[in-house]
């Protein structure tokens, strides 16, 4: 299926990002003392579409988010039973679809262990086929977050992803639109016989997509992943995912609640005692050299918070600590010609330490000046006017 944008959806989206138009990197590509790698404007990467108003990984929202001037469409991939690849963060169902109301899959559900963490009873995508995952709905995962779009639209497959960003590239000949597709929980979706990497790389060599200028990013938190896919002759970019999930406010260390967000699941496997924090050594960062064009860090490892209450206690929640100074985490990976996408920016204020005083434009501006070359945003609009705003003040000294 094609796609067309409409005039609509680009006019929602330039209100929502407080501009008449929006500028794409790629056009705007000359600025002075920029500390990317390439010396160009940082990418704004529409994670899951436009996840921060719409459900996430639909059509609908990666729409938007190309109206609301996206660099890149982020998704994630899980196979359906019959090997057909949709978008779609996690391999369970119920926090984004509405597959709990559809009887007719009330004995699908069960328990599953997915890269060492055991998981609650659900609907999982292996056990469903492509037809049957189209007949469910997407919903917000997240309460805060707008639900007027849940129900109205359907899971989108990777297929139609692409078919969008070739659309949307054919119809403006400046477009410099890229895909930034993910394999999700690949050892585990491979184990039940639905593996990711082969099907990607097909499906990339028929579009005529897989070389290194290709519009494309391939991303994993599993090295072995993308091993695999660079021994299968993978040529486009690929990204080396670093996950956390917690720090402790006292220190400003990173943690790590669950074995899943503390380790790729291979390193897991073989009972390695690294965490992903030693991906972010100088050490680290030569080893992925050999295999990555860059890294996508939790953005904490960029810019860790810290905050003790007045007994000298660490405060309860981000948005109670402050920044610290800048690791080397970006002149380090720079150094070694890697570049750098952090994730994922939000613009609640419960996701903001105290240094942005509750303005999600100012922790853009932080991390632009310490020279990542793109962003994970759940909110594009925002990102777009942050970096617009600062790529101003740039052009203005």
């Amino acid at each position: 299926m094609k796609y067309v944008l409409t005039a609509s959806l680009f006019a929602a989206a330039a209100l929502a990002a407080g501009c008449a138009s929006q500028p794409t990197s790629g056009a705007a590509a000359h600025y002075p003392g920029l500390k990317t790698l390439d010396g160009n404007p940082p990418l704004v990467i529409g994670h899951r579409g436009l996840a921060g108003l719409y459900p996430e990984e639909i059509i609908a929202g990666y729409q938007a988010a190309i109206a609301a001037g996206t660099d890149s469409l982020e998704m994630d991939l899980m196979s359906s039973s019959d090997g057909v690849l949709f978008v779609c963060h996690n391999p369970f169902l119920s926090d984004t679809t509405d597959v709990a109301s559809h009887p007719e899959f009330a004995s699908r559900k069960k328990s599953r262990t997915v890269d060492g963490v055991a998981v609650a009873p659900d609907w999982y995508i292996s056990d469903f086929t492509a037809a049957e995952l189209k007949t469910l709905r997407v919903k917000q995962p997240i309460a805060v977050r707008s639900h007027q779009y849940d129900g109205m639209y359907p899971m989108a497959t990777f297929q139609e992803v692409i078919d969008l960003a070739k659309a949307t590239r054919a119809a403006n000949p400046r477009s410099t639109l890229t895909i930034y597709p993910e394999t999700k929980n690949p050892i585990y979706q491979r184990a039940l016989g639905v593996p990711l990497e082969e099907k990607l790389l097909a499906m990339l060599d028929k579009e005529g997509w897989n070389t290194h200028d290709s519009p494309v990013f391939v991303q994993s938190f599993e090295p072995e992943s993308l091993k695999l896919m660079r021994r299968l002759g993978l040529k486009t970019k690929v990204v080396q995912l670093m996950d956390g999930d917690g720090t402790d406010f006292k220190t400003g260390v990173m943690t790590y609640g669950s074995p899943d967000t503390a380790k790729p699941f291979s390193w897991l496997q073989k009972g390695d005692p690294r965490t992903f924090a030693a991906m972010a050594t100088p050490e680290g960062l030569a080893e992925v050299k050999t295999y990555a064009d860059g890294i996508g860090p939790w953005k904490l490892y960029i810019l860790p918070p810290q905050g003790v209450d007045a007994a000298g206690n660490a405060v309860k929640k981000l948005s109670d600590a402050s920044n610290m100074a800048p690791t080397s985490l970006v002149t380090d990976a720079h150094r070694l010609g890697l570049f750098v996408h952090p994730f994922t920016y939000r613009d609640e204020p419960a996701r903001l330490t105290r240094t942005y005083n509750g303005d999600p434009k100012a922790e853009y501006k932080a991390y632009f000046e310490l020279g990542v070359d793109g962003v994970f945003t759940d909110f594009t609009p925002t990102a777009r006017a942050a970096l617009n705003e600062w790529l101003a003040v740039k052009q203005a000294r």
